[in-house]
């Protein structure tokens, strides 16, 4: 699985955002987001949903997306897929 925290970096990046400007959007400290962005700290529901209201995109998704499908139905795998490129195209 992929972690968590290498999404939020990646959508936070598209976003032109520093990690200093996403924490304070975010209402948590840098030091804080920098964790949860190298795997350190798993966030919790509240921050992530906090993701989804300042970047636009709900990382925990796009997270599942673009994660290794596994031993799953070729259509789920397509479905994900497709899902994971829209969310993609959204950020730019």
């Amino acid at each position: 699985m992929t972690a968590i925290g290498t999404t939020v970096r990646y959508v936070r990046e598209k976003r032109g955002m520093t990690q200093k400007a996403a924490a304070e959007a975010l209402g948590v400290s840098s030091v804080h987001l920098s964790n949860v962005e190298r795997g350190v700290t798993t966030p919790s529901a509240l921050l992530i949903s906090r993701f989804a209201e300042v970047f636009g995109i709900d990382c925990y998704v796009l997270n599942y997306c673009t994660e290794d499908a596994g031993d799953v139905p070729d259509r789920v795998k397509q479905a994900r897929r497709k899902l994971g490129e829209a969310l993609r195209r959204q950020l730019g």
